[in-house]
């Protein structure tokens, strides 16, 4: 194939690829292969193929695949990280969840006996030098493509460009196809009052000079609203958002006291604006590399004063995170939380939080609980606790005995429950 030129095929001979018994992994994010997603169902029902599993992550919608209560006899859905849409389809008997760290969703997919039949996913339009760029994404997509026995790539003019491992050369990829599909975007979240307040805390314990990784949600976001006095901030965080393109153009984010990737913005994959896409684009500031190294804590700790900010769903006294499920229900899934959080405290001057909301439904349940839900899961251990923040302070458990750590929690939770956490904690013989 020449440089810089692509023969495009159709949709129906890019599914001609897939038999019954196939594996299937498709892109992630804002990645998210569009024509996949939107036709595979009619091809699985005109085909009659069976037995494909399909592996992806966080879906975007409710593709007709997922939505149809027919597709079970056809195809199984493995996904990597929950999301609101796959969330409500548990149950259903074709779609399940797979439980692993974030840095080991490529090597646990390469190490399936079947193999991979065909990765499916996106990139930019080819360069003069004949290749194209995976964009968004490269959690696992690289690597997973290389090693595919067939790979089917839409290529979108929407897709920017990006720099690091994203890279692909034509001589790659089996079957072209064109799409033109907007990418997904995703709007910051907002945050409350409560959710401020934390991030004030949080903030303090950010030294200027610092490595950062934020986490998903309100307090992260918050935390990024709140570090406009900060100087030369680095980025080396799973999920590249706007907060961090906004730090860049205010001069906060410099990376001149990174020790790895110094004056880089590093992360496995970007998901947030349209603003954002245009941001990384061909942008030598901005790496996207596989989460197998972004998320390997061992690199997470070479970095300098190494932050770490993550969020739960509750954590009980002796420091036992849950932040992937309401009891028995998965919510979202481990994703990185429990390798940020545990490499950032190998950092010299680093350090691992997770910050939470002290209440719940309108402050009638308690996050700080003696005891997690049943069926919780925990995502990050109690022996590899660092820091916990909440609206009423902060709680160092790293290197603490029990009984000081149900001090510590207790302080910083909501006190109409304080006094019932400290009864329950003489009650177990944990002070």
């Amino acid at each position: 194939m020449a440089a810089g030129s692509i023969t495009f095929k159709s949709a129906d001979e890019a599914f001609s690829l897939i038999k019954s018994d196939s594996t299937v992994v498709t892109a992630m994010a804002a990645a998210e292969p569009y024509l996949f997603w939107s036709m595979v169902h009619r091809y699985v029902k005109t085909s009659n193929t069976r037995n494909l599993k399909i592996f992806c992550a966080n879906p975007s919608e409710p593709w007709p695949v997922i939505a149809d209560d027919q597709m079970k006899e056809h195809v199984e859905i493995v996904v990597m990280f929950m999301t609101g849409v796959m969330r409500k389809l548990q149950g259903r008997g074709f779609v399940h969840y797979m439980p692993q760290h974030l840095s080991q969703w490529s090597r646990n997919l390469l190490a399936r006996p079947t193999g991979i039949d065909v990765f499916w996913g996106s990139c930019s339009p080819p360069d003069k030098r004949g290749f194209v760029s995976l964009g968004t994404s490269n959690c696992y997509e690289s690597e997973v493509l290389r090693a595919a026995k067939k790979v089917v790539l839409e290529v979108n003019p929407n897709m920017p460009s990006t720099c690091g491992g994203t890279e692909v050369s034509l001589d790659e990829v089996d079957i072209f196809i064109e799409s033109s599909r907007p990418l997904p975007e995703v709007k910051p979240a907002p945050f409350s009052e409560v959710e401020a307040s934390i991030a004030d805390y949080v903030v303090e314990m950010i030294p200027d000079g610092a490595t950062l990784q934020l986490g998903i949600g309100g307090i992260p976001n918050a935390v990024g609203t709140r570090l406009i006095h900060k100087r030369d901030l680095g980025v080396h965080t799973e999920m590249i958002n706007d907060a961090f393109m906004n730090l860049y153009n205010a001069g906060i984010v410099t990376g001149r006291q990174k020790s790895i990737w110094p004056r880089k913005i590093v992360g496995a994959f970007a998901y947030g604006s349209r603003s954002l896409y245009d941001f990384i684009k061909e942008n030598p500031i901005v790496e996207i590399h596989p989460a197998s190294v972004i998320n390997d804590p061992y690199r997470i700790g070479r970095n300098h004063k190494m932050i770490s900010l993550n969020t739960a769903v509750e954590i009980d006294l002796t420091g036992q995170v849950c932040s992937e499920s309401v009891g028995h229900v998965e919510l979202s899934g481990v994703g990185g939380a429990a390798e940020t959080h545990i490499g950032a405290q190998r950092s010299a001057g680093g350090r691992g939080i997770i910050a939470i909301p002290s209440t719940a439904k309108q402050g009638t349940v308690s996050k700080i609980t003696t005891a997690l839900q049943p069926g919780a899961k925990v995502s990050i251990s109690r022996n590899d606790i660092d820091t916990v923040v909440t609206e009423f302070g902060v709680a160092v458990l790293k290197g603490k005995t029990v009984p000081e750590r149900i001090r510590e929690m207790v302080r910083v939770a909501h006190p109409k429950f304080r006094d019932e956490l400290t009864a329950e904690a003489r009650r177990l013989f944990y002070i």
